[in-house]
Parts: C-alpha cells; structure tokens; sequence
C-alpha cells in the first residue's frame, strides 16, 4: 500500500487577514528593491533603513525556525540561513541562481504551482526557475516600496504566529492519527530527502519536534534585547520605588541568607552531597519553607517516591510548625515525628501523632494561604521533559519553585550519552525556569558529589569542597547559580550537626564552612545558635 504524503501547506487555506499580516511583516524588513539613484525615494529609503535596521534583528528572535511557504519562506532563508540581510533585485537573482538545487528541492515550496509553462507545456526545471525567480523580484519590489511601522511589524508578527501555532497543532493532531496507521506518512525535507514517520517511536518524534516549533513562537521564548538608554532609565527608576518581585525567600540560615540573600525566580539553587547525606532531607526542609510562605511547589522524584516525599513533608510541617510555636512561647517544644514512621504509620497508636497528622494534612491540602504541592512522575527524558514541565504548569500547578530529584538521572530517548544528557538537561532546565514560563520559577536540584571527594572529605574533615566536586558532569556547579554542599559523618548526625559548604555562587559573596543543625528525620535545619527545645 502506497504511503500517505502530508504537507502542512497543501490543506491549509489563509485568510486575507493572515495574507496581509504576512505582506506587513516582510515589508518591514526588506528595502533592497527601492530605486536608489531615483531622489523622489530618498525619504522612502531612509525611513525604511531606519525599520528594518530595527526590525531584523527581531525578525530572526521571533522566528527560529522557518515557518514560512512559497517566496516567503525563500525570502527566509536568504535572511537567516544564508545572513544576508539586505539585496538588490539584481543580488535577489544571483542567489537564486547559486542555490537552484536547494530551491527546486524545498519542502517549502509548491512546485505544482510550476509545474506548467504559460503555453501548457510542462515545465522543465530551468522554467520553474525561471518563474520563482520572476515571483521572488515582484514581491521584493512590491514589499521595498511599501512602508510600514515598528508597530505594525510587532503586530503582525503576534497575528501571524498565533494563527501558525493554531494551523501547526491542527496538522500535528491530524499527521500523529497517520503515524499510528499501516501506513505511516512521509514528509517532505530540504535536499530531496525525506522521513517516513511510522509506528509509536516516530510518534513521539514527531510531535516533540513539532511541539518544539510551537514553543520557539511563544512569547516566553523569544529572544529579547534591552538596550541602556532614557526608556530603560524611566523604568529603572519606576522600579527602584517597588519591592524585588523576583526574591522568593531565604532559607532560615543566616549563614547563608548574610552570603547569598534570597532565593529568587529564575535561578537554580544546588544541593550537593555524599549518597544518604541529607540533600533530599535539606531539599524537603526549604519546599516547606516556600509552601509556608504561600508558594506553589512541583516536585519530580527520579529517585524515591511521591509518598516518601509526602512523608517527609508531613515531618517536616509539623516539625517547621512547633518550632514556630515553641519560639512563640505558645509550645514546650518542637514535635518531631520521623517522615519513616509517618510514611509506616506508625504513629496510628499515639492518639496525640495521630492528631498532630491529620491537622498537618489537613492544612497542606486545603488552607488558602499555603501553596499548592504538586508531584510529578515517571522517568524524564531530556528531550520532551519541557513538555511534560510546561504542561504541569499549564494544568496542574501553577509551582513558584520547581524541584528534580535528581536531575543527573535523566535519560535520553535517542541514544545520547549519559554526560551528554546530563549536561543539556541542566543547561536547558535553567532556560527553562527562567525564560520559558509565565513567571520565572525557582529551581532546587539536589546532586551527588564525587565519590573521590567524599573520600577526600572523610579522610580530611577540614578540607574544602569546591567546584570540582560536582558528579557525573560539570554542569551540576557551572549551571545553578549557588551551590550548598551537605557533609556530615555518622556521629556528627547522631548529635544533629551539618557542615554546609559554600562550593559556588554566580552572584554573590561565599559564605564560610559551618556547622547548621539538623534534624534529619522530620527535614528540619536551623543555624547553630538556633536553639531548638
């Protein structure tokens, strides 16, 4: 049976609105056909050099890929594949002339448009050429002459790319349908090449790819510019009057709140310790500290489970809670109930647990001033991961602060080597965070050190744990924007001491190594001079 062939082009009709938002957009970036030894278009000129010099680059931000058909799309690969930014009618013909092969081979464009000559006979190649050509130099003039705004240029881009996103996920739907068939269906690419998409792996594919064409057109990931000049002065200065709206919180130990400030939006905060050292305990301490201040949190545990989490976050409200209380002086003390003997219920024979319990649940599932906690399961794959994330987001839970534990056991659907995909997904969760969402969130990625510097430390209490000390890839220090190493030896714990270490921040003093206390079973830290009943 005969394969299906799809081309997004061939079913998709455009209205005159999108046709005109289309002419707007390229007329703002193109001038090479105005007459410039004619003088009556000298003020033309200037004023369209003075558009496009500001348009271009915000052409190639708004549209990373090619989403283009016909002379458009050949228009935008002379601007961005090929970086020639401006051309003459006569330059327009010569680089057609020196990629004729690649145009006659596009997928982008409709050669049944020329596939006949204006006598009916068929076309031969050199005819087609011929014709694209003659199109292509109409268009350059037709669009050089025409003026229009930055505005109208920043407006039809937002028409145009919501209708394509729209068209985009409508033939997406459409073509997945086809994968799943006897069939399958083969896309046309550039260089006479084409994919045959076929079966569930094609599948998914297929729509990561597309679902990350749709994503580069959002607003959140466009590229932005600023430039320091009297309107970024004028907003500077309106800001100075209001409060950082990207500072979340600090984490309650002054040692490191005097050094790093604020945990703020659209960073990534790095946890590093020896295997069983406390990085989830000290993780599940400061996502109790965000949901008590009212922040939504979402957690992706590739290590453990969604109830051991909600085990230690029970602990740890009902640990972060008396000890408020017992501050107040409206307790004897702080209550510490082991997250394991929550996650085993074993406290069901104390009347008083059982209490302490049920309110703590109570309270994290239903009081309006606590934030929303949020889980995520399955393994992650670096290549569609965002997907899942931004569809949490979207759906779910709105989360201020997004936790990975760990991020070092992601895996690749495609084969990529375990650094590899380490390496990628810290640098593209760190995107992610801060440019991808509605609102920058926080990142907290818990990560292993080396296990040549957990000997290190073992041998030497005293020494230091620095940039180096980062497992399985570079990225676990180079990507965050602070680093906390945990250490601690079994008798330190025992009497409730952590060494923190400051291994790395990107803006901001060090702290020096101390001593925090901890209270491991219920997540719970404090500085030393903290005293806690």
């Amino acid at each position: 049976m005969a394969n299906n062939s799809m081309n997004m082009w061939e079913s998709v009709t455009m209205s005159l609105g999108i046709q005109q938002s289309l002419r707007t957009l390229f007329s703002a970036i193109l001038v090479g056909g105005i007459d410039r030894s004619n003088p009556a278009y000298a003020d033309l000129l200037n004023k369209k050099v003075m558009v496009a010099r500001e348009c271009r680059s915000r052409f190639v931000a708004d549209f990373p890929f090619n989403v283009f058909n016909d002379s458009y799309a050949i228009f935008y690969e002379i601007i961005v594949t090929l970086q020639v930014n401006t051309f003459t009618v006569d330059q327009l013909e010569a680089i057609i002339d020196n990629n004729r092969d690649l145009i006659l081979d596009s997928p982008y464009i409709d050669k049944n448009k020329y596939a006949k000559t204006v006598t009916g006979n068929i076309a031969s190649d050199d005819d087609i050429i011929i014709a694209i050509t003659s199109d292509l130099v109409d268009m350059l003039n037709d669009l050089s002459y025409n003026y229009v705004t930055e505005e109208d240029y920043k407006s039809s881009v937002n028409t145009y790319v919501d209708w394509y996103k729209n068209v985009l996920a409508e033939v997406t739907a459409l073509s997945m349908t086809s994968i799943m068939s006897d069939q399958g269906f083969d896309q046309k690419l550039p260089g006479k090449r084409s994919r045959h998409y076929h079966g569930l792996k094609d599948f998914k594919e297929y729509y990561t790819h597309n679902m990350r064409v749709i994503d580069s057109l959002s607003e959140e990931s466009r590229i932005r510019s600023t430039i320091l000049d009297e309107s970024w002065l004028e907003e500077e200065m309106k800001l100075d009057s209001k409060k950082d709206d990207l500072s979340l919180f600090g984490t309650g130990i002054h040692e490191i709140d005097d050094a790093y400030g604020e945990l703020r939006r659209g960073n990534m905060l790095g946890i590093l310790g020896p295997p069983k050292g406390g990085k989830t305990r000290f993780t599940n301490y400061l996502v109790q500290l965000a949901l008590d201040k009212g922040y939504n949190v979402a957690v992706w545990p590739l290590e453990g489970t969604k109830e051991e989490w909600i085990a230690m976050q029970t602990s740890a409200f009902i640990a972060r809670q008396s000890y408020k209380n017992a501050v107040a002086g409206k307790k004897d003390g702080m209550v510490r109930i082991s997250s394991q003997d929550i996650l085993q219920k074993k406290y069901i024979s104390s009347p008083v647990m059982r209490k302490e319990v049920a309110a703590a649940k109570t309270v994290m599932a239903t009081s309006p001033k606590y934030g929303r906690l949020s889980f995520i399961e399955g393994t992650a794959y670096v290549e569609d991961m965002f997907d899942i994330l931004q569809d949490h987001y979207d759906n779910d839970n709105p989360y201020d602060v997004l936790i990975i534990d760990q991020l070092v056991n992601v895996m690749s659907r495609t084969g990529k080597g375990k650094v590899e995909r380490i390496s990628e997904a810290y640098m593209l969760t760190k995107d992610f965070l801060a440019n991808k969402l509605k609102r920058p969130a926080l990142g907290i990625m818990p990560a292993q050190l080396k296990q040549e510097v957990v000997d290190m430390v073992r041998r030497n209490p005293d020494s230091d744990i620095d940039v180096t000390a980062g497992g399985e890839s570079s990225e676990t220090i180079r990507s965050v924007d602070m680093c906390v190493g945990l250490f601690s030896s079994k008798e330190e714990r025992n009497n409730n001491m952590m060494k923190m270490y400051s291994v790395a921040s990107r803006h901001s003093a060090s702290f020096e190594n101390f001593y925090a206390r901890c209270y491991l079973e219920c997540c719970f830290f404090t500085s030393q001079d903290d005293e806690v009943k």
